[in-house]
């Protein structure tokens, strides 16, 4: 058994199943997908690998500019996201061909030095190792192939709050939401759940790959919610809200995860009692505006994307 297969994120079911689909849908505009495929210089015939795939959604939204005569090949480590991937395939891989294969993305499925692109859309901040997973896309690439990652900074949301309906913190409450938060992430990456402030690193970790000419863009992922939520985004996003992220369930959940890594990483359980207070007294007053058409939101979710290109063969 591989360390991937160990403990895996199961995005295949119940609400991280429903958060993947959402997310996949709000994150990109027409205007963001028609600048990243001429960035990544994806053209007709283009072969593409697609590591921790998911449902097939960067082969979705990247093939009318590499599909005709090309190759997408999604891999994943969960049957039933690749099996789902692969049913969905049909309605839109049409003039190329797109395969879905079960995989570890530390030993990929795949030849090496003949994929015009490589890429991954929050993967390696799951990942025990993700420069081994890095090791791995960049060997499939070609020489001359891009290397994509596309990974969320998870920490500035903490550092930066949004302007919105709900009460303020105060300085030190603030400090300590941010405290609790780096020693539940410095648990998580002694758990080997990966590491959710690992964008940043991503092109020095290409660097000493050999990958070359590496370029960074973000995207600013703008919760923008005002009541009375009249268009199909806002509606959208506030029912995710209240039935997905905020539901008891998923609530428990992240409560659970949380503790063990917080407590993993060395925290005061105290102080974590003390945050946990604070978040459902918040959760409370969120949605209790969100049933009155009360809430409102307006701040930035940073989404890193990189490229680099591959110099030599491996």
């Amino acid at each position: 058994m591989s360390e991937l297969e160990k403990k895996p994120v199961d995005f295949s079911q119940g609400r991280l199943r429903e958060m993947l689909i959402w997310q996949r849908r709000q994150m990109w505009t027409r205007e963001d997908i028609e600048r990243l495929a001429r960035w990544f210089e994806l053209k007709p015939g283009a072969s593409v690998v697609d590591v921790g795939c998911g449902l097939g959604y960067l082969g979705q939204t990247f093939w009318e500019f590499f599909g005709k005569n090309g190759r997408y090949l999604g891999v994943d480590i969960r049957v039933g996201l690749i099996e789902e991937a692969s049913a969905a395939s049909h309605a839109w891989a049409a003039g190329g061909s797109a395969e879905f294969i079960r995989g570890d993305a530390y030993d990929l499925p795949c030849e090496s030095n003949a994929a015009d692109c490589v890429m991954c859309q929050t993967l390696l901040l799951h990942l025990e190792r993700p420069q081994d997973a890095l090791s791995e896309m960049v060997r499939a690439a070609r020489p001359g192939g891009m290397i994509v990652c596309i990974e969320p900074d998870n920490f500035r949301p903490v550092l930066t709050r949004a302007y919105s309906s709900l009460p303020d913190y105060d300085l030190e409450i603030q400090l300590l939401l941010y405290k609790v938060s780096s020693i539940a992430n410095r648990g998580r990456i002694k758990l080997g759940r990966g590491d959710n402030g690992i964008a940043p690193r991503i092109p020095h970790m290409l660097s000493e790959l050999g990958v070359g000419e590496i370029e960074a863009r973000v995207k600013e992922t703008v919760s923008l919610l005002e009541p009375p939520y009249e268009s199909e985004r806002q509606q959208e996003a506030i029912k995710n809200m209240r039935d997905i992220w905020m539901s008891e369930d998923s609530f428990k959940a992240r409560i659970e995860e949380s503790r063990e890594e917080f407590l993993a990483g060395g925290g005061d359980p105290a102080e974590f009692d003390r945050v946990l207070e604070i978040g459902r007294r918040q959760r409370e007053v969120q949605l209790n505006q969100i049933e009155n058409n009360e809430f409102f939101i307006c701040g930035a979710y940073p989404v890193y994307v990189f490229k680099g290109r591959k110099l030599t063969l491996s």
